[in-house]
């Protein structure tokens, strides 16, 4: 079944022929119709290819976007064991610096009473 435009144009040319059945139209008009109509067939074939080419860019693109989606969150993970990580390694750091003021203090008095 054709769509919507081939129907379109089957009635055209039917007017047509039977307007040049009347007398009614001329052959050149007649022509003129036929050449319209092609020219149209042409513009729609063109636009069906472009919105193909553009489906096809868009699912691409889509593609694209899901994936650097997913790369994101992976490195969102990444990010996070490593702040992680970083925030484990500030905590001992600063137990740590602790322990070597108390042992330096410690030292320190341990100087002290031998003096």
């Amino acid at each position: 079944m054709g769509d919507f435009l081939d129907f379109d144009q089957l009635i055209r040319i039917r007017r047509a022929t039977e307007k040049m059945a009347n007398n009614a139209i001329s052959v050149a008009d007649y022509n003129a119709v036929v050449r319209q109509n092609e020219a149209l067939r042409q513009e729609v074939t063109r636009l069906q290819a472009s919105a193909r080419h553009w489906e096809s860019e868009s699912l691409r693109f889509e593609r694209n976007r899901n994936e650097f989606r997913d790369y994101a969150a992976s490195l969102d993970e990444y990010a996070s064991s490593l702040k992680n990580e970083r925030d484990c390694h500030m905590r001992r750091s600063k137990l740590a610096t602790a322990r070597v003021a108390e042992l330096e203090r410690e030292i320190a008095a341990l100087k002290g009473r031998k003096g």
